[in-house]
């Protein structure tokens, strides 16, 4: 393949990325790690199971009286999981 003009390697990348489908894992890997880095330790460590599919992020706690709390919290959990992300990719936060 020849090319006539440099690519930024930012770019390259996304191309990349984008070629061999790997956005949606990565993105669900960011999510996962924001949790842990936006939560406090007691519920990081509470949390049993987490996934992110399609917009929201579903989380197994616990302790049901943990799990109370985080209920109230909810939308503080989300505005903080996207200012941890830079940008709007969780639109809701489920706990089971």
């Amino acid at each position: 393949m020849k090319r006539n003009k440099p690519i930024v390697l930012g770019e390259l990348l996304k191309q990349y990325k984008s070629e061999i489908n790997v956005s949606n894992g990565l993105l669900s890997a960011r999510v996962m790690r924001a949790w842990d880095v936006v939560m406090e330790k007691n519920v990081v460590e509470a949390t049993l199971n987490k996934y992110y599919n399609n917009g929201v992020l579903y989380c197994t706690i616990g302790s049901s009286l943990l799990r109370t709390v985080l209920h109230s919290r909810l939308p503080s959990i989300v505005y903080k999981l996207n200012q941890q992300l830079g940008g709007s990719f969780v639109k809701a936060v489920i706990l089971r």
